[in-house]
């Protein structure tokens, strides 16, 4: 595939150091958005420890969590509902969190969603409808009544690597995304959300050896400081952990993409509860 111009991204879209990484277009990695429509419910209850086992109120809410999300796999139009427990939320992404909105005055919640809910229906039409049933209200009341902080959107799939496998266990990631730009909301804003989504997932493809994702866009409507979530599988920690401790252009090419566009990426490790 021939080299993309800088004039092939969206208007506005800043690109820093293009030398270190090729992007997933040039990589040939771009698949069809994925049609489904997503229901993204997560809370923060406890803060998980990478050498200790949830509380056993957590376990309990997990497993009280988990026979809900049972019952909405029953309703139509829903393809599936998995529960997602976090086992790292990383602290050198929350540093960066605290000095971007120190030094820019961001205005956004750094997410620390330590319990996760996802829901795939077969189109964003149905994600609506079953976001106001009163299976998945059952949910949200519970993670409201156990938490000061929630989130619950509906999304769609804007741009795919290829879908994640949520049938077996591993290390699955949620990335939250803040765009100052889409915040503002500054024209081409979501353009250049994804432009750099887009741009920088091609290190991830070369270096941590990820083969699937599916980003999940807010839709029209939906109230979030969110501008994208991204959602990713691999099968063991070890397969990508070395590239984030080791490689120096994790820096110099991701988060400096990241930072030159306005944009602050909080990434979170989860397992299947």
């Amino acid at each position: 595939m021939d080299e993309l111009r800088l004039d092939d991204w969206p208007v506005g879209m800043k690109i820093v150091n293009p030398q270190q990484a090729r992007n997933i277009r040039e990589q040939g990695m771009i698949k069809q958005p994925m049609t489904s429509g997503y229901i993204h419910l997560a809370v923060e209850i406890e803060r998980p420890h990478p050498l200790k086992k949830p509380s056993q109120k957590k376990q309990a809410i997990i497993a009280q969590v988990k026979e809900m999300a049972g019952n909405l796999v029953d309703q139509p139009g829903v393809k599936r509902a998995d529960v997602f427990n976090a086992f790292i939320i990383p602290s050198e992404p929350e540093k960066i969190c605290e000095e971007q909105k120190r030094e820019h005055n961001y205005d956004f919640h750094i997410a620390r969603f330590d319990l996760v809910v996802l829901v795939e229906c077969y189109d964003v039409g149905t994600s609506k409808t079953i976001r106001d049933s009163e299976a998945l209200r059952e949910i949200k009341q519970l993670f409201d009544e156990e938490s000061d902080h929630t989130h619950c959107i509906v999304a769609k799939n804007p741009i795919c690597i290829d879908d994640v496998d949520k049938t077996r266990d591993g290390v699955f990631l949620f990335n939250y995304f803040y765009a100052d730009g889409v915040k503002n909301n500054e024209p081409d804003a979501h353009a250049v959300m994804t432009g750099v989504w887009e741009y920088t997932a091609g290190w991830w493809t070369a270096k941590a050896n990820l083969t699937n994702s599916t980003p999940m866009q807010p839709v029209k409507g939906e109230t979030t400081v969110y501008a994208i979530i991204n959602h990713c599988r691999w099968d063991r920690l070890f397969d990508m952990l070395p590239s984030l401790i080791f490689r120096p252009t994790l820096k110099t090419f991701v988060v400096a993409n990241f930072t030159a566009n306005r944009i602050v990426a909080m990434p979170i490790m989860y397992r299947l509860a």
